[in-house]
C-alpha cells in the first residue's frame, strides 16, 4: 500500500490547534494561499514558514494553550470516572445492585473512548446530558436508562476537557450513587417482568456483556445473551422460560404494531394488505392455504415478486421480495419491512394457536399489522406490551348492514346467492344432492375437500355457473364470495369432543360472509330452524380472549437432555400468564412410536418427523408415514404414492390427496427429491376427479339408510343408520323366539 505523502501546507484549523490566534497570524505570517475543496475554498500556509514563525518571541509569549482533542478528553474522562468509582467505596459483593452498578461502570469505560472521540459538543448540550445522568439517582426508569447513558458517553469528551468545572465535580462526587440507584431500579423492573427469573446467576456469569448492558439495557442482556447461553445446559430454565424470550432477535428490535380490529367483511385485512404492497419486503400469514394463494396472486398481479409457502406446497421465486404463507410456515430468521398476520383471534385455538403466538412474538419486522376480531384486542395488546413494543389501534366497521331475518327460511325456497350452512361433510353432500334433484346447482365447500377442488367450486359460484353454496363452517375463514344470505340449516356442531350449540363468535364469523361490499347493499342471516339461537349469537357480547396458546421452544434442541424427557417435563410444568401450553401429546406419541419401531434418529430428526402434519389417527396415513421414514433411514428413494386402481370413490380420492400432502411434507422435511411436475399433475387429476363426482355423480357416492332414507356417513359399513339399526335390534329382542 503506498505511503501517504506528508502535507506541505497547513490550514487555519491546524494553526489554531497549535496555539495561533488570528492576531498572531496577521502579524507573523504572509497572506494565505487558497485551496479549493468540495466544501469550498480554504486558507493554507506553507508548513515550513509556519514552523519558522513559531520560533518568534511574540508567538511564544502570546500563543494560547490548545484545547485537548476529543480523544484526549475521552481518556481523561475514563480516568475521572475510574477514580470516582474507587473513591465511592462500593462494596461489590454486598448485593446484586452493587454488582450490576459495577458492570454498568465497566461498560461505560469500555464504550467511552469510541463514543466521545468525535467532534466536540456544544457546552449547553453536554451539560444537559450530564444533568440527565445525575438525575438518575432520584428518578428514571430502566427503559430510558440506555438513552441517558448513551448521551452521557457522548458528553464524556466535554467532561475530560473541563476537569475543574462545577458540573464535572458533581459527577465525581455522585457517580457511584447514580449507578447504584439505576441498577436497583433495573433489577426491580426485570424481576417484575420476569418473576420466574433468578437474576443473580446472570450477574455473576462469566463473559457478561457490559457493553450490551449499557447499549440496550438489562432486559436485552437477559433475553439476547443469558437465556440462549443458559438454555444449553439448564433444563429448569427452559421450563421456566417466558415465551417472549424465545426470540432474542425480535426482542432486540424496535417493533411497531397496528391492530386492525373488526368483524367479518369489515376490510381489516384489506387495510393491512395495502401497506404490504407498498413495502420493499414483506410477509403475509394466513390461516388457510387458499388465502395464502390468493394473497400471492394479488401481489403478483400488482407487480410484486411473491413466493408461496404452505405445508402442502411451495412456489419459491428466485427474486422474491415478499412471501405469502400459512401461519405455521413463517421463516423466523428472515427480516421483513412489513408483516401482516391475519385472523389473529386464532391465537387461542387449542391446535394451531401456537403459530400465531410465535409469529406475533418473533416476527422480524419493524412494522407489523395484526388483523383480528374485536375480542382479541386486550390479549394482543398485552403480548405487545410484554415485548416492549409500541402499537396503535384501527377499528373497522361493516359498510353493508347485516340483518337477521325475522322468520325461518323454507329450505325448499332458497334463493340465488344463498349459502346453506351445515356442520358435517355428509350433511353438505346430501343437502347439495337434494338441491340438485330440485334443479338448483350448488357449489360445495367442506374442510376435507382438496384445495384445488374447493377452488374450482368457488370459481363456479363466482362465474354464476352455480347459484348456491352448501358449506360447513370452512366458509367462515377469509373466503370472500358474493353471498347475499347465510342460512343456517342447524345450530349445533360436533367439535371433535362433543356435539354442542354454536358459540356467538362462530355464528358471527360465518354470518359475516353475507352481504359482500360492492355487490350487495345488505347482508341477511337466517335459519331453517333455531333462529332465536342465531339472533342471540349475533347480539351477544363476545367475551375477550384470555389466553394465547404457546408451543414448546425450538431451544429444546439446545438442552443437553433426552428430547422426550424435555418435552414431557415441559408439558407437565405450568406456564406464565397469559399463555396456555399446546397439548403436545401428539409429539410424544409419534416420537415414542418411532423409538418403539426401532428408528434411531437425532433429536433434530425426531422433532422434524413429529412436526410433519398428517392425521396420525388415520391408519393408512400412519402406515405411509412410517414407510417413508423406514425408506429414508435405509437410504432408499421415497416415492410418490400411486393413484388408487379402478374407479375410486370420493373417500378414496380424498384420502389419496392427503397421502400426496404427506408425501410432499415428508420429502421437504428430510430433503428427498420431488418431481414437482408429476406431483402437481397428480393433485390436479385427483381434484378433477373429485370435482366430477361433486358435479355429476354425487348421488352415486352417497349411501342412504334403507329404512328411513337418511344419508349415511361415507365410511359407514352397514345398510342402516345407527338409529334404525338400534330400533331393529330392540324389535328383534321383543319378538317371541
Amino acid at each position: 500500500m503506498p505511503r501517504r505523502r506528508p502535507a506541505k501546507n497547513w490550514s487555519a484549523a491546524t494553526l489554531k490547534s497549535r496555539g495561533w490566534t488570528n492576531a498572531l497570524i496577521r502579524e507573523l505570517l504572509p497572506p494565505p494561499e487558497y485551496e479549493v475543496t468540495e466544501s469550498g475554498r480554504r486558507r493554507i500556509w506553507n508548513k515550513k514558514l509556519v514552523k519558522a514563525a513559531e520560533e518568534h518571541p511574540h508567538f511564544q509569549a502570546r500563543r494560547i494553550e490548545p484545547r485537548k482533542t476529543p480523544a484526549q478528553g475521552a481518556g481523561n474522562a475514563c480516568k475521572l470516572l475510574s477514580q470516582a468509582w474507587e473513591d465511592g467505596g462500593v462494596e461489590e459483593t454486598a448485593s446484586d445492585a452493587a454488582i450490576l452498578a459495577k458492570l454498568i461502570h465497566r461498560g461505560l469505560l469500555a464504550l467511552l473512548p469510541g463514543v466521545a472521540k468525535g467532534r466536540s459538543l456544544a457546552s449547553s448540550r453536554a451539560q444537559g446530558w450530564i444533568k440527565e445522568f445525575l438525575a438518575l439517582e432520584e428518578r428514571g426508569d430502566s427503559k430510558s436508562l440506555p438513552i441517558v447513558l448513551k448521551n452521557f458517553l457522548k458528553a464524556g469528551g466535554w467532561m475530560g476537557e473541563r476537569e475543574g468545572a462545577p458540573l464535572v465535580r458533581r459527577v465525581q462526587g455522585r457517580y457511584p450513587q447514580v449507578l447504584l440507584a439505576s441498577a436497583g431500579r433495573a433489577l426491580e423492573d426485570l424481576a417484575a417482568a420476569q418473576p420466574e427469573a433468578d437474576l443473580s446467576p446472570m450477574l455473576r456469569a462469566p463473559g457478561f456483556p457490559a457493553d450490551l448492558l449499557v447499549k440496550e439495557g438489562l432486559t436485552a442482556v437477559w433475553s439476547v445473551w443469558y437465556v440462549p447461553q443458559a438454555i444449553r445446559t439448564s433444563l429448569s430454565l427452559l421450563i421456566a422460560l417466558n415465551p417472549k424470550d424465545e426470540y432474542p432477535e425480535a426482542r432486540a428490535m424496535r417493533r411497531h404494531f397496528t391492530l386492525h380490529l373488526g368483524g367479518t367483511n369489515t376490510g381489516k385485512t384489506y387495510a393491512g394488505f395495502q401497506r404490504l404492497k407498498q413495502a420493499r419486503s414483506g410477509v403475509y400469514l394466513a390461516p388457510l392455504r387458499l388465502l395464502a394463494l390468493e394473497a400471492q396472486e394479488t401481489l403478483l398481479d400488482a407487480g410484486v415478486d411473491c413466493s408461496l409457502t404452505t405445508g402442502e406446497e411451495e412456489d419459491a421465486r428466485t427474486w422474491d421480495t415478499h412471501t405469502a404463507a400459512t401461519a405455521e410456515k413463517l421463516d423466523m430468521r428472515r427480516y421483513y419491512d412489513v408483516a401482516v398476520i391475519d385472523e389473529c383471534q386464532m391465537i387461542s385455538d387449542g391446535q394451531r394457536g401456537y403459530a400465531w403466538t410465535r409469529a406475533i412474538l418473533g416476527v422480524l419486522s419493524p412494522e407489523v399489522h395484526l388483523c383480528a376480531a374485536p375480542e382479541a384486542e386486550d390479549l394482543l395488546i398485552r403480548l405487545i406490551e410484554s415485548c416492549g413494543d409500541t402499537y396503535e389501534v384501527e377499528r373497522h366497521k361493516r359498510t353493508t348492514p347485516l340483518i337477521c331475518m325475522t322468520r325461518t327460511v323454507d329450505y325448499h325456497r332458497v334463493q340465488p346467492g344463498d349459502a346453506l350452512i351445515t356442520f358435517s361433510k355428509v350433511g353438505v353432500l346430501s343437502v347439495a344432492e337434494d338441491l340438485r334433484q330440485s334443479g338448483k346447482e350448488p357449489a360445495i365447500i367442506y374442510g376435507a375437500l382438496p384445495y384445488s377442488t374447493r377452488r374450482r367450486q368457488m370459481e363456479g359460484f363466482l362465474k354464476g355457473e352455480m347459484e348456491y353454496i352448501v358449506s360447513t363452517d370452512a366458509i367462515g375463514m377469509g373466503l370472500n364470495l358474493p353471498i347475499r344470505r347465510i342460512i343456517f340449516l342447524e345450530t349445533e356442531k360436533f367439535d371433535g369432543v362433543e356435539r354442542r350449540e354454536l358459540k356467538p363468535e362462530e355464528i358471527r364469523q360465518i354470518a359475516g360472509r353475507a352481504g359482500r361490499f360492492g355487490m350487495y347493499n345488505k347482508g341477511y342471516v337466517g335459519a331453517v330452524q333455531g333462529l332465536p339461537i342465531i339472533r342471540a349469537g349475533l347480539e351477544a357480547v363476545v367475551p375477550p380472549l384470555d389466553y394465547a396458546v404457546a408451543g414448546f421452544s425450538d431451544l429444546v434442541l439446545q438442552a443437553e437432555f433426552d428430547l422426550l424427557e424435555v418435552l414431557t417435563e415441559w408439558n407437565r410444568m405450568p406456564t406464565v400468564e397469559p399463555y396456555r401450553k399446546l397439548d403436545i401429546t401428539r409429539y410424544i406419541t409419534i416420537i415414542s412410536k418411532m423409538r418403539e419401531m426401532g428408528f434411531t434418529l437425532t433429536r433434530e430428526q425426531e422433532l422434524k418427523a413429529a412436526n410433519i402434519p398428517f392425521d396420525e389417527s388415520e391408519e393408512a396415513l400412519r402406515d405411509l408415514f412410517f414407510s417413508f421414514l423406514r425408506r429414508w433411514q435405509q437410504g432408499e428413494d421415497v416415492d410418490q404414492p400411486g393413484l388408487p386402481e379402478g374407479d375410486p370413490t370420493l373417500p378414496e380420492l380424498e384420502q389419496y390427496y392427503r397421502k400426496l400432502d404427506l408425501y410432499y411434507s415428508f420429502a421437504k422435511t428430510f430433503g428427498c427429491p420431488v418431481d414437482e411436475d408429476r406431483l402437481y399433475d397428480s393433485r390436479e387429476q385427483v381434484a378433477d376427479a373429485i370435482n366430477e363426482i361433486l358435479l355429476h355423480r354425487l348421488r352415486n357416492n352417497i349411501r342412504f339408510c334403507q329404512v328411513c332414507g337418511k344419508a349415511l356417513p361415507l365410511y359407514h359399513r352397514g345398510r342402516l343408520c345407527d338409529e334404525c339399526y338400534q330400533r331393529e335390534r330392540k324389535n328383534r329382542a321383543r319378538r317371541p323366539g
